[in-house]
């Protein structure tokens, strides 16, 4: 448990998705870049697998899974899945427009582009990464001539010219929608390329392993009158994890202080 005398120490703070948490200094080794994880069978699920530090093979703790939320892996995957589903959907869209002009038949799919599965998306998803924020920002206006093709396909279409149409459509194919596709596909790339976690090498006596982390946030005492034990009121269980809370002197942002007992309560580090 965090004692008088650790409470004392420097904590090191780090960001899990939104929450700001701490572990006392005592107990960590080193921070690394997350290198390649090697997955085990048959382990607790917080337990990704086992990486390996200048030779040393320890495993290494999902921290986001042992606090009940998903892994930034699992997380990744989604968005990434979602980037490939949205990409589809508009060249199924495109395709749809074509043969319902083809077959003279009633174009049902959705016109708006705020109103399409991508557009819903879109307008409410915040980056935080600038690469990713600008290449988002360039999807907007080919996303928008693309749904704006339907209005003007479907025109041609009743006016007697369904071969305008389709010259119409094929030329946003090769226009807008390769373009809107390229973007989808560099969103993807970057992602994929910022995706950096961080590993925290804790150690208890001769237990060594690892957790991971989003983001490293400081090192820094926390005032000691701050601390106080959580409460099974705030957790909404009987028996709370074996953790503290705690105020930034500067900021009086709430951390949860990650104790021995909650760190090194996995039966794979026993």
């Amino acid at each position: 448990m965090i004692t008088t005398s650790s409470s004392k120490l420097p904590f090191v703070l780090f960001q899990i998705k939104e929450g700001l948490y701490a572990v006392s200094s005592e107990n960590v080794r080193e921070i690394v870049m997350l290198p390649k994880v090697v997955g085990v069978p048959n382990l607790p699920p917080e337990i990704r697998g086992v990486i390996n530090l200048r030779g040393k093979v320890m495993q290494l703790i999902d921290l986001r899974v042992k606090l009940g939320l998903p892994s930034a892996k699992t997380e990744l995957d989604a968005l990434i899945q979602l980037l490939h589903d949205r990409e589809q959907d508009h060249h199924n869209w495109l395709t749809e427009l074509e043969a319902c002009i083809r077959e003279n038949r009633p174009f049902k799919m959705a016109r708006d582009p705020h109103a399409c599965k991508f557009g819903l998306w879109y307008d409410k998803y915040q980056a935080d990464n600038t690469l990713l924020k600008m290449t988002l920002k360039k999807m907007d206006k080919p996303h928008q001539i693309i749904h704006a093709s339907a209005a003007e396909a479907l025109q041609k279409a009743e006016q007697g010219d369904p071969a305008g149409a389709h010259d119409l459509l094929a030329a946003r194919r090769n226009g807008e929608l390769a373009e809107l596709s390229k973007l989808f596909e560099e969103a993807r790339r970057i992602l994929q390329e910022n995706h950096r976690e961080l590993a925290v090498v804790l150690g208890l006596g001769e237990k060594r392993f690892a957790i991971s982390i989003d983001l490293m946030e400081a090192v820094e005492r926390i005032p000691e009158e701050s601390i106080e034990p959580m409460s099974t009121a705030m957790t909404g269980q009987s028996k709370p994890p074996q953790w503290l809370i705690g105020k930034r002197a500067k900021t009086n942002q709430t951390i949860l202080l990650l104790d021995e007992g909650f760190l090194f309560s996995s039966e794979a580090t026993n």
